[in-house]
């Protein structure tokens, strides 16, 4: 019998890498940059239909959210052609509904007139107004993906324990720690964190499934302050020398009031439900990591 061959976008990425090294049970097709440009809708016709797959996992993305602030209201820049345009360009040449999006809980707004952590029911704004350019290039990209009856899957600060080409949410702060330049911390913000591990068999169950419709994954709600205080006191290290911080008195520094959602985060009981599955606490995904050998990093040398 066969593989269910699997397009995977982004795969060279933090998640979609690790997706590749766990999911061997499918045949991938993996282009990547810069062979392979979202935003050029030819390049993608021909991929897919010489390909012909399955499946699409849209990894791809544009995620540096600071960047994309520079570019709001730019439809001509890169946050917006990677992440709106390339997924018009995929679901033009797929016809199939076997699309998978990746998406995130900044589709919302994360203040008090949405607040978090959402199920996978809620929908999401269908204005910018309250959220930051990179979060309203996911909404529109998500709101094209269920026109076309494709699904989504949203994650929120995925982890891995190790990846050489970006630091995760965790591993930067442990960098930062060990160059002693660690910055305040959050105390106020609710978020979660998605062990990389756990999305990737999630997606496996999904396909496997031919499941339909909007997914979560991540773990129930911590703050930035008490994820990091508690991973450097795992590893045996001094997290007393951290200093919290207030996101709603930061906020009120920032151009954008909406820069941060404040209150963020993702229930996954529906999902867990439909696709028979467990997502780890925040403390048991700490756990997994350190036993997969996460630990704190060696300072860099000062030059």
């Amino acid at each position: 019998m066969s593989k269910t061959k699997v397009l995977v976008t982004g795969a060279s990425g933090l998640v979609g890498s690790r997706f590749l090294e766990l999911a061997q049970v499918f045949d991938f097709v993996a282009p990547d940059l810069p062979e392979f440009d979202l935003a050029d809708a030819e390049a993608v016709r021909v991929l897919v239909e010489k390909e012909n797959p399955d499946w699409i996992i849209n990894f791809a993305a544009f995620t540096d959210v600071n960047a994309a602030e520079q570019q709001a209201g730019d439809e001509n820049g890169p946050a917006w052609r990677i992440n709106v345009t390339g997924v018009e360009n995929l679901l033009k040449a797929f016809k199939s509904k076997n699309f998978l999006q990746i998406s995130t809980d900044m589709v919302f707004s994360g203040d008090l007139d949405q607040p978090g952590p959402y199920d996978e029911t809620q929908i999401p704004p269908d204005s910018n107004e309250k959220l930051t350019w990179y979060g309203w290039t996911k909404n529109r990209a998500e709101k094209i993906v269920k026109e076309r009856n494709g699904s989504v899957l949203r994650i929120i600060y995925p982890v891995r324990t190790g990846h050489d080409k970006k630091p995760d949410y965790i591993r930067g702060a442990l960098k930062k720690y060990a160059d002693g330049k660690m910055y305040p911390l959050f105390m106020d913000q609710q978020i979660c964190i998605a062990f990389i591990d756990e999305i990737s068999e999630t997606i496996q169950k999904i396909i496997e499934t031919e499941s339909n419709g909007t997914f979560h994954c991540s773990s129930d709600t911590t703050t930035p302050y008490e994820l990091i205080t508690y991973v450097i006191d795992q590893l045996g290290a001094d997290p007393s020398v951290i200093k919290s911080a207030s996101v709603l008195e930061f906020l009120k520094t920032q151009t954008n009031p909406n820069r941060y959602p404040v209150w963020g985060g993702l229930k996954t009981n529906i999902t867990e439900e439909q696709l028979d599955l467990h997502h780890s606490t925040w403390q048991t995904i700490v756990e997994h990591l350190i036993g997969q050998g996460l630990s704190l990093p060696e300072a860099t040398p000062q030059s």
